[in-house]
């Protein structure tokens, strides 16, 4: 799983909505998710957040063979979009539910039963909340270490 999402609130959430049920690589632009993408290999799917005024053209053909899927999660009205770029439109916010359901269904997958590993609200660790900061490891460590 691969989103690709500008806003490191946005982006903490849709990865911990995700991370409990799928392998996810969190990117905050298209040059970030191609380096993760060459790293770990393609991805099935692949979440790109949108605003109205972006060019969702220019921004499909840079995730061009990160994922055979595409889900634009966009603020606002509908982009101009041509049709077979893109897997489906989702408009945020969007419910850590509705998002897992809307996975399930990209991926052709039964959507399963409650799952007992990590509940769908979950709260990020101090350590993840860290990390999609882009704070170094020793700063995850201390940030996260009782005062």
């Amino acid at each position: 799983m691969l989103i690709v999402c500008p806003d490191s609130l946005e982006l903490a959430f849709l990865t911990g909505a995700l991370s409990g049920h799928f392998a996810v690589l969190a990117a905050r632009d298209t040059d970030e998710a191609a380096r993760l993408s060459a790293h770990f290999g393609p991805c099935q799917l692949a979440y790109l957040t949108l605003d109205p005024d972006e060019d969702p053209a220019t921004l499909l053909k840079e995730l061009d063979g990160l994922a055979p899927r595409i889900i634009t999660l966009l603020h606002g009205p509908s982009p101009k979009r041509r049709s077979g770029e893109q897997e489906g439109v989702c408009r945020l916010p969007l419910s850590p539910g509705a998002l897992l359901a809307r996975t399930w269904q990209a991926l052709g997958l039964p959507q399963p039963g409650k799952s007992p590993c990590r509940p769908s609200g979950s709260v990020l660790t101090s350590e993840e909340v860290a990390f999609l900061l882009g704070r170094p490891l020793a700063d995850a460590q201390t940030f996260g270490a009782p005062a």
